[in-house]
């Protein structure tokens, strides 16, 4: 028993040996060149390794456990219809021709991009079955359904018939439409990569979290995101979102075009060109970061066009017509990668996915026409000339870096100062007025905290921040904004949510879309409870007064109120601080931690408070017909003395709580004692006095009171400058309203 798990050990330690050393023979093939970092090189390599696991433990029967007749008709329909061109007539009566022209994205016109969001959602909406059109796409590239789509010389052609009949099926939703390619090149190199007017809601939509705008948002998926650590079933991306992640360059893309032999852009001869190919995939992230699944996200495919276009060029460049369709690679890797293999799961061969036919007669490229000395401009307006290379280059979003491009033309309708995309303040006063125009209030509602983020972890504190709030019961929205300038204790970057009242057994539901000042979209992110951290999540709320159905948020039916939300007032002024609310957004492309936005909370601190003068409570229980006077006396010479009716200093929430007024310790080194009196008709009243220390423990006492600005030394630790806080002194307001607390007076009377 013991030689036996002995002998199991050693294989263990000999197969995680040997995939640690087949990834270091790719460093050691990949790494003299100056293409990839030693990371890079890993993660292609553990990318390569989870494709062969996923092959080999049928991922795909998870997806879909069993194809049913009308899917495989589907999909033997789609292959047919790409053989004979069966679009050809329905292009002909759309006065479209009869072959496709990919255009590099942001080179269509907006007919065309309307369109092609047009076909896609429609295969998204297709139902087959138990799964949409879109989805039975993407479960042809998993590896077990398409062992030779990855990892050997098949990639290219394999690629190539995908694409082809993924765009068939689009044109069978709209005939006009073609696959458009998505040239990275063009985006690499630019100050942030991510803040490319790609990822506008004009295009592919935002690509910091879910997709939530764009011809793309709010599309579900059919499994999980792997590699999550929460559950994620709808279209996701991160683009950027990692440092050490990079798009392909115009290097790349020489490198590819100009070698000499088709077996050199394959997997077992050279792994460089597969390698450069899953650059960007990672880089977009989501479901684009794990191969079988990143034909969720429409970027793969556009993605891949591009590859297939940089291929189509090396066989224009470097090979015959008889070279393309016979040229291949002396080393298979697998028996799946053979020449006269079978294109799984397709009916036809590898070798017909090198045929001239399909940029003979089905399809061509577009190229990007880069501007020159003699014509300096672009012809896109998403593309501008970058008069330092000559090149057409993207375009950077509105509130995007453009630092370094001062006085070119590399912001999309705004100007480029200081490195930042801006527009004129009479832009930004009339962008605010069209929002403003008939925004509505709901007629009954309560207040809730949000804060607003940038990259670095710290609030935006701008006027045109705002958030898009939807009933969703009765569909109504209304718009609310960053109200200015934060006191305390507010954390920079805090918007009040105004939602919907709730009622006694009915639950408010709203979704809330929150928009930085220049208009990008800001991913929500919710406290896990659980893990207490900060994560992704769905940007909706549940608000009910049973906390059981109810989301965990802090809320107030008081405007006045609602600026205490998240705090704990039953504290020393010195502990008070505020809570990050339950629900943030992080506007920024870059990965904002949990820890990043827990800091913006716990840097927030009540200011030293210079006010003379200080409330605290007192609790004085007594019949409702009695006339008294309350009386609060320094012990020395630090200020005068207080003296009012206590109906007048009462609490109108408790008429128990009375506010009184003392001298301010913080001015005050050695802090201050009072002594408290119960009068009537200027005589003392004989009450039970009794003082609750921070124990909860209660005896008798004199009526004086110690305030310090140490809480060791305070008898009292409840007192504050701010009368604006008196109504919601003594309470904790952390969480939702249910768990509210309040803390006892340390004084009391019983008169």
């Amino acid at each position: 028993m013991i030689l036996r798990l002995l002998v199991t050990f050693l294989w263990l330690i000999l197969i995680s040996q040997s995939k640690l050393d087949s990834c270091e023979q790719w460093i050691k093939q990949l790494g003299d060149l100056d293409f990839f970092t030693e990371a890079q090189i890993r993660m292609v390599c553990m990318h390569q390794k989870e494709w062969v696991k996923d092959r080999d433990e049928e991922a795909g029967k998870k997806f879909l456990e069993v194809t049913t007749d009308n899917q495989l008709k589907y999909l033997r329909h789609v292959e047919q219809c790409t053989r004979e061109n069966c679009v050809r007539e329905a292009r002909r009566k759309k006065r479209a021709p009869t072959k496709s022209i990919r255009k590099e994205i942001r080179m269509m016109s907006p007919a065309e991009l309307r369109n092609l969001g047009i076909a896609m959602n429609g295969l998204k909406n297709r139902q087959i079955d138990n799964i949409t059109a879109w989805d039975l796409h993407t479960l042809v590239h998993y590896p077990d359904s398409a062992p030779g789509a990855h990892w050997g010389p098949a990639f290219l052609p394999w690629h190539r018939e995908f694409l082809r009949q993924f765009e068939i099926a689009l044109q069978t939703e709209v005939p006009s439409v073609t696959l458009p390619y998505w040239d990275s090149t063009l985006d690499q190199g630019l100050p942030e990569e991510a803040d490319s007017v790609l990822w506008t809601d004009e295009l592919l939509g935002n690509g910091n979290g879910y997709v939530k705008t764009g011809p793309f948002a709010n599309w579900d998926t059919n499994v999980l995101m792997p590699l999550s650590q929460i559950p994620v079933k709808k279209l996701y991306r991160s683009t950027g979102g990692r440092e050490q992640d990079r798009l392909m360059t115009p290097k790349d893309a020489n490198w590819i075009i100009t070698r000499q032999n088709f077996s050199q852009l394959t997997f077992c001869h050279d792994k460089t060109f597969e390698s450069m190919h899953g650059l960007s995939h990672v880089w977009v992230g989501g479901f684009m970061y794990v191969i079988r699944v990143s034909p969720n996200d429409p970027t793969f495919y556009m993605h891949h066009a591009f590859i297939d276009n940089l291929w189509e060029k090396f066989r224009q460049n470097s090979q015959t017509r008889e070279e393309r369709e016979e040229q291949w690679a002396t080393k298979n890797c697998n028996s799946n990668h053979g020449f006269d293999v079978q294109m799984k799961p397709f009916t036809i061969q590898n070798r017909d996915g090198l045929s001239n036919q399909y940029t003979d007669e089905w399809y061509e490229y577009q190229p990007v026409r880069h501007c020159t000395i003699e014509d300096a401009t672009c012809d896109s307006n998403f593309y501008w000339c970058d008069m330092k290379t000559w090149r057409c280059r993207s375009r950077v979003v509105y509130g995007g870096n453009c630092t370094g491009y001062e006085g070119t033309q590399i912001c999309y309708n705004s100007v480029c100062s200081q490195g930042k995309c801006v527009v004129p303040p009479r832009v930004r006063s009339a962008t605010k007025s069209r929002i403003e125009d008939g925004n509505l209030s709901f007629k009954e509602k309560v207040w809730a905290k949000t804060v607003l983020l940038d990259e670095n972890g710290k609030g935006i504190e701008d006027d045109l921040s705002r958030i898009v709030i939807t009933d969703l019961v009765t569909n109504q929205t209304q718009i609310v904004f960053h109200s200015g300038e934060t006191v305390f204790p507010e954390i920079p970057g805090t918007v009040y949510l105004s939602l919907p009242k709730p009622r006694a057994g009915k639950m408010s539901r709203v979704s809330l879309e929150a928009r930085d000042q220049f208009g990008r979209y800001c991913q929500a992110q919710c406290m896990n409870s659980t893990s207490e951290r900060y994560q992704v999540c769905q940007p909706f709320l549940n608000i009910s007064l049973n906390s059981e159905i109810s989301s965990p948020v802090s809320f107030t039916h008081s405007m006045s109120s609602r600026t205490f939300l998240n705090l704990d007032l039953s504290v020393h002024p010195r502990q008070m601080h505020p809570e990050m609310p339950y629900i943030v957004f992080v506007c920024s492309r870059k990965l904002v931690t949990s820890a990043m936005i827990k800091q913006a909370a716990e840097v927030v601190r009540a200011p030293t408070s210079t006010e003379n003068y200080v409330f605290f409570r007192v609790a004085v229980f007594r019949e409702e017909s009695s006339n008294y006077q309350i009386e609060v006396s320094p012990y020395s010479d630090v200020g005068p003395i207080f003296s009012s009716s206590i109906e007048k200093a009462a609490s109108a929430f408790d008429p128990n709580i009375v506010y009184v007024q003392a001298p301010n310790p913080e001015l005050h080194k050695e802090g201050v004692r009072v002594r408290v009196s119960i009068l009537s008709n200027n005589n003392r009243v004989q009450c039970q006095v009794k003082c609750t220390e921070k124990d909860g423990s209660m005896h008798q006492c004199d009526g004086d009171v110690d305030l310090h600005s140490d809480s060791t030394l305070s008898q009292e630790d409840v007192f504050t400058s701010d009368p604006h806080s008196l109504p919601v002194l003594g309470w904790n307001m952390k969480g939702h309203p249910s768990f509210w607390r309040h803390k006892m007076p340390f004084l009391s009377f019983h008169c």
